[in-house]
């Protein structure tokens, strides 16, 4: 039986790094292309996060569906008519007898809130 001693071998030695890659000054990182497919998919996802949130946010879709097809009342004011007359008459709920009045003059291009016996106007639907 014979004995031997082990021999130990020294870990091997990492020279640095030469000096010229210190630093890496004017190094410029460019993407691959599947990286540039990647950033350009996670953009425009989360750019339709963005638009999809502002229109929830916003309540766009019940603004553009409109009113479905209705159209505005057509009236002939009579003598003492006034256009507050019809607001309080005709306002749906939630909206305010001036921002009926608003719409009315908006509707039928009314410079002033005044109206005149036999003159035909348009009624907005709620």
């Amino acid at each position: 039986m014979s004995t031997q001693t082990p021999q130990v071998l020294p870990f091997p030695r990492h020279e640095a790094a030469p000096a010229s890659h210190a630093g890496r000054k004017g190094v410029r990182l460019e993407a691959t292309p599947r990286g540039r497919i990647v950033l350009t998919l996670v953009a425009f996802l989360l750019g339709l996060l963005v638009a999809l949130g502002a229109l929830l946010m916003f309540d766009v879709p019940s603004a553009l569906a409109g009113g479905e097809g209705q159209e505005p009342i057509s009236v002939t004011v009579e003598a003492g008519d006034t256009l507050w007359g019809y607001a309080e008459e005709h306002a749906p709920d939630g909206v305010s007898e001036r921002e009926y009045v608003a719409q009315i003059r908006g509707l039928n291009h009314l410079p002033t809130g005044r109206v005149t016996a036999g003159q035909e106007i348009e009624l907005p639907q709620p």
